[in-house]
Parts: structure tokens; sequence; C-alpha cells
């Protein structure tokens, strides 16, 4: 009897980069949760940071040395850079809420956050099935829902906005959290712009 083909290193690597995605969006949403309460956790982030860093090296090595690919090799660099953005942007939240001295909360951050992880875990299902996108078609749906997430994510921002402005806070208060909410929106992009890539994939191969 033949054993059960071995899988495509690529889709392995991008396996564990959807497990390490999610253990970032974990960390990222508790903090966002109990914020301040949860400052001493922000440096978490950037260790999850620079592990990513080290997948998108991984990744890029083994393509520079890999005459055959499962798909085409602009993909993968492609999928590599933007699943990198997702952590890059989630740590960039994180570190701005001790750079600009963030001393309350604000629910709709909370929401988001709690969002970003529900994208990041679809993601991973994504990845998770990718090594069959040829044949199964939840990889497609996965990559679908993700979209969907962020436009719930859109929904909460423009709230977010409207209320930051109707309430009385400081100047630099607001400031603060509107540079937050944008790059908060932008954690819910790079999730969307990384299923892209599989359904830009997926179509390519249909």
């Amino acid at each position: 009897m033949f054993g059960k083909a071995k899988e495509d290193v690529f889709y392995t690597m991008f396996r564990e980069f959807g497990n390490k995605l999610v253990e970032g969006a974990e960390e990222y949403a508790v903090i966002l949760e109990s914020y301040p309460d949860t400052a001493a956790r922000i440096p978490q982030m950037k260790v999850y940071e620079r592990e990513c860093d080290e997948k998108v090296q991984q990744i890029m090595k083994e393509l520079y040395a890999s005459f055959v690919t499962p798909f085409e090799r602009e993909d993968i660099s492609d999928l590599a850079l933007r699943l990198d953005d997702i952590m890059d942007n989630m740590n960039t939240v994180a570190e701005r809420l001790d750079l600009f001295h963030v001393e309350d909360a604000r629910t709709e951050a909370a929401q988001l956050a709690e969002l970003t992880l529900r994208a990041c875990k679809t993601v991973q299902e994504m990845l998770d099935k990718l090594s069959d996108y040829k044949k199964d078609q939840s990889v497609m749906e996965k990559a679908i829902a993700v979209g969907h997430v962020e436009d719930e994510g859109d929904l909460i921002y423009h709230n977010a906005l409207s209320r930051l402005f109707r309430d009385e806070m400081t100047g630099r208060d607001t400031v603060a959290w509107l540079r937050l909410f944008d790059r908060m929106e932008m954690v819910l992009d790079s999730c969307d712009d990384a299923a892209g890539v599989v359904r830009s994939v997926i179509m390519k191969n249909a």
C-alpha cells in the first residue's frame, strides 16, 4: 500500500504561519479587551511580529531554492507578505497604545480586535485546506468569509469615529484614537488582502 503523499513544503509553511497569526490575534484581543490593565502584555506582540518575519524569510528562501512550486511564485511571495502585514499592523496598534500614552479604553477597539481574531481564525482555516484548493470548495468559502468579516469591521470603524467626535475628549485623546482606529481597520484590510491572494489563485486555476 502507498502512504499518504507528502505535502508540499509551502503548504506546510503557510499552515504554520496561520497558526502563528491566531496566536498573535488572541494576544491582541486580550490586550484591547482589558486595556490599560493589559499594558504589560504589549511587548509580546513584538515577539510574534519577529516570528512572522522569520516565517516570511523561510518562505522566500525556499522559493529561491525551488524549481517547482505548487502555484505561481509571485502569488506565494505575495501571500507571505500579506500575511506578514496582518501581524505587523496588529503590533503597530499595540505599540501605539503605549506610544500615545492612551489611558482609556474604547468599546469599539475591543470589538475590532475580536473581529480581527475571527478573521485570523478564518485565514488559518483557509490556509489549513490550501493544499486542496483545486478540489475543496471550502478554501474559497473561507477566503470569501474573511471579506465579510472585514465588512463588519467597516461598520464598527464608522461607528467608532462617529462616537469619538461626539464624546467630549481632549484633542490629544481624539487624535490618538483616530490613528488607532485607522490602524485597526488596516489590520482587517490586511486579512482580506491575504484572502484576496488565495481567491485570485483559485480563480486562475479554475
